[in-house]
């Protein structure tokens, strides 16, 4: 298949955003989030409020148990674009697949690690059951790394059992089936409400992280830059609103994730100043430290260069593109 090299598709988006006559393409597009979750909400606004639509796209909705998923989804053809970790996109990319993410903006270091009583320390969990979405996710990824920086050894030190999402691992935690869990978004203050204790907090570790990009295949990118554009016009919009009307985010996260109003409200501040409209990377440090964690649990030799994941295409024109401030 075709490729189209990077300053081939700057020359097309731009004749795009300065008025061209580039045809519309695909405009029916399904777009796979790794799981459900709270900071997925400018995805779930684009789509209540109709602002995809006002793009001229159709955007279908689809959650999957993990990133992993996802990944193989996107590289199956039947999900066009996909919101993920950073980490499950380099695990496609070493799978030989073209992927590129190509925005970012979701810079949360929102997981914290529960565990049941009488479990206090990181420490007091070695040799425990730790709940993860599943191997080769996100959130196995860090904790084998939480483990790993704090003395225990997450191959020999502990037990990693791939639980499903959140709410899953909440209950696997009630029914007994796990010691600690990974979590975030409202199932952390779930998780603190039932009496379990934080032990770790992913701020620990750095203030900002890569908790997801938006990508794709390389050659779905290139023989539709419009389509992207489009997207990406619509989610801007949702970010803007995200931030703008609290309110009107409290309902569109009580729609897609089901939770009890009474946690929506401290979950939307406990990450919305994270999520940016101009899909920036996080800090340097924050990327550093991202491939340093791999380095360390045996995931990467060295830390990539940015072109080997990332097209900055997008990002990099946005003012010519975004839509006018409201």
């Amino acid at each position: 298949m075709l490729r189209l090299w990077p300053h081939v598709l700057i020359a097309s988006l731009l004749s795009v955003g300065c008025g061209g006559t580039a045809k519309r393409e695909k405009t029916h597009i399904t777009i796979g989030l790794a799981v459900p979750g709270a900071t997925y909400l400018p995805i779930y606004l684009g789509s209540d409020a109709g602002l995809f639509a006002k793009e001229g796209l159709e955007a279908d909705l689809v959650e999957f148990r993990g990133g992993s998923d996802l990944i193989k989804a996107i590289a199956a053809g039947s999900v066009d674009f996909g919101v993920v970790s950073l980490a499950e996109v380099t695990m496609g990319i070493d799978a030989g697949q073209p992927l590129k993410a190509f925005y970012a903006g979701f810079n949360v270091p929102d997981f914290d690690w529960y565990a049941v009583s009488p479990i206090k320390s990181l420490a007091e969990a070695k040799g425990k059951r730790f709940g993860i979405t599943l191997y080769g996710s996100s959130s196995d990824y860090l904790t084998r790394y939480v483990l790993s920086v704090n003395g225990i050894d997450p191959t020999k030190d502990a037990q990693i059992v791939q639980s499903g999402q959140p709410a899953a691992r909440l209950a696997a935690m009630q029914a007994g089936q796990l010691d600690v869990s990974i979590f975030s978004g409202p199932e952390k203050l779930m998780a603190a409400e039932r009496g379990y204790q934080r032990i770790y907090s992913q701020r620990n570790l750095a203030d900002d992280y890569p908790y997801h990009v938006i990508f794709a295949m390389q050659p779905f990118l290139s023989q539709n830059p419009d389509t992207v554009k489009r997207l990406l016009r619509a989610h801007v919009a949702a970010v803007r609103m995200a931030r703008q009307d609290k309110p009107r985010s409290e309902v569109s996260l009580i729609r897609h994730l089901h939770i009890d109003p009474k946690y929506v409200g401290p979950t939307y501040d406990s990450f919305i100043q994270y999520i940016y409209e101009d899909g920036r990377l996080p800090s340097q440090k924050a990327l550093d430290l991202f491939f340093d964690m791999g380095v360390q649990v045996g995931r990467y030799k060295e830390r990539w260069p940015l072109a080997k994941y990332w097209t900055p295409i997008y990002v990099d024109t946005y003012s010519q593109w975004k839509p006018a401030a409201t």
